[in-house]
């Protein structure tokens, strides 16, 4: 009878180990089931994240650009006035 205990006590801790075993597979199972689940969530949010910082890039440097080109623009419509003003007295004074 007593070795009929005992077969029953080992065979439970078998028992009790492979359960265990089969719950850590599982938990590590929904683990990464999990994390692939907000890894997919989460790139397109940083794919559009990224893209919005580039192209805010590329129009900041582009009006950069824009509002260098106008004060040029007036600097050389100011040289023109001039240049017209004094070939408007140079052909008045003959």
């Amino acid at each position: 009878m007593e070795k009929m205990d005992e077969k029953r006590v080992v065979l439970e801790e078998v028992y009790d180990q492979i359960e265990s075993e089969k719950l850590s597979v599982t938990i590590i199972r929904n683990v990464v089931i999990a994390a692939l689940f907000v890894l997919m969530l989460s790139i397109p949010k940083i794919y559009v994240a990224t893209n919005i910082y580039y192209t805010s890039v590329k129009i900041n440097k582009l009006l950069n650009e824009y509002y260098s080109l106008q004060a040029e623009n007036s600097l050389l419509k100011s040289k023109i006035e001039k240049l017209k003003f004094k070939n408007r007295m140079a052909s008045s004074s003959f």
